[in-house]
């Protein structure tokens, strides 16, 4: 009975199994035409195609490198960027756009291609330079990569205490100021004249050192009367060319706070057409908050032969303090700017320096290129004290300053 059993109920599985299957064929062959129970689609995981996702585009990046740029760099030195090593993650073929974003004044540097994948130019004056490199994939610019590259003058002569020949100089050994406006020797300390604006008030006389080495200097004092507004003493040039210029100034503490600029040390031209011009270069100590500024003055372009002339003023105000009872020690290193025959600027140079080190450098137009270069001038000059000048309170304190061991070489 058992035995039955059993065999009845294996015999209703085959059934199910070979109706299930729907052929006739033996069991074996029924069960391999079955799928997988893993391939079969379920409730919980649908049979659906998963679309890929596209990647997004991203902004290329630029990439700035210097080739074969010496330091320090000098004008005139041929600079190339290269902008090859820019990447992207889409494109290869990338498109480039150099600009020089910032330059000194004045600057006509020279630029090659502003679409190549290198970019070179030369600098004209010194200063800094700042170059700007954007590249593009056709779709998304990167953002701006940008190098800046200082720029120095190139070395044209030695330190001007190893060199030049001193062509005046003067100590105030004799205790006199000595003036002789006929007869200038190159090689003594005569001055070519003095400039007060009225004897017995503003005044240039020879006392001994304020700070108390004992030596002579020249002491210049101009008062606040309304009418006086300078007392100075001049030297002639020598000729065009190249020359450096010594003198210490000393500054009393009552020196007095005033709007305006006060002209110690000058170099002047001459009248032109009627007219007094400023000077082309001057050393101001300015302000009520006293600064030390250079003047730099150029001529505009005469309109006519007859024309009256007019100038054009640049200011540098030099990092320098201001500094009271005690010697401040300047050297002007002054290559004066000429025309040639065509009457094109072959560009000057003016090196500044207060106790040995360099405070300005500053090229290109720095006289007006007349019948002479402009002539040294020290002392003082504040015009705005002059009668009718502006309206204030007169009667204040007088102004002083003290200059010593003046020394003139030519470097030519």
């Amino acid at each position: 009975m058992n035995k039955i059993k059993h065999y009845f109920i294996f015999s209703m599985l085959l059934g199910l199994a070979s109706c299930g299957g729907g052929s006739s064929s033996g069991s074996n062959e029924v069960s391999k035409e079955l799928p997988s129970t893993k391939e079969l689609p379920t409730k919980e995981s649908p049979s659906k195609e998963i679309p890929q996702t596209e990647s997004k585009n991203k902004a290329p990046f630029s990439i700035i490198q210097a080739i074969n740029i010496p330091t320090p760099v000098v004008v005139g030195t041929s600079i190339v960027l290269d902008g090859s090593e820019s990447t992207d993650d889409h494109s290869s073929a990338l498109k480039y756009q150099w600009s020089v974003k910032s330059k000194p004044e004045n600057s006509h540097a020279s630029i090659g291609p502003t679409d190549a994948k290198t970019f070179d130019f030369t600098p004209d004056i010194i200063g800094t330079y700042e170059v700007s490199l954007i590249v593009n994939d056709g779709e998304l610019a990167s953002p701006a990569s940008v190098i800046s590259i200082k720029v120095v003058e190139k070395p044209t002569t030695p330190p001007p205490t190893e060199s030049g020949k001193v062509v005046f100089r003067d100590g105030f050994w004799t205790g006199t100021i000595l003036v002789d406006k006929q007869s200038v020797n190159p090689n003594d300390y005569t001055w070519s004249a003095m400039a007060l604006q009225l004897e017995n008030s503003s005044s240039a006389v020879i006392v001994k050192d304020p700070a108390g080495s004992g030596q002579n200097v020249a002491k210049f004092t101009v008062p606040d009367d309304g009418q006086s507004y300078r007392a100075e003493i001049q030297r002639k040039q020598f000729d065009w060319g190249h020359y450096n210029y010594s003198v210490s100034h000393y500054i009393p503490s009552a020196w007095p706070r005033f709007d305006y600029g006060t002209i110690l040390t000058q170099w002047h031209g001459y009248n032109l057409n009627n007219k007094n011009l400023n000077p082309p270069i001057a050393l101001v100590l300015n302000g009520k908050k006293p600064e030390w500024q250079l003047h730099v003055y150029q001529l505009k372009p005469l309109t006519s032969p007859t024309a009256v002339p007019e100038t054009i003023l640049k200011r540098y105000v030099l990092d320098v303090p201001v500094t009271f009872d005690q010697w401040n020690n300047w050297n002007f290193d002054i290559k004066w700017s000429q025309l040639d025959s065509h009457n094109q600027l072959i560009p000057g140079l003016i090196v500044v320096k207060y106790n040995d080190k360099e405070v300005a450098r500053i090229s290109g137009e720095n006289n007006y290129h007349q019948a002479w270069p402009p002539y040294f001038q020290m002392g003082i000059y504040r015009s705005s004290w002059r009668e009718g000048a502006l309206i204030r309170p007169i009667g204040g304190q007088p102004i002083v300053v003290y200059h010593k061991d003046v020394v003139i070489k030519d470097l030519n």
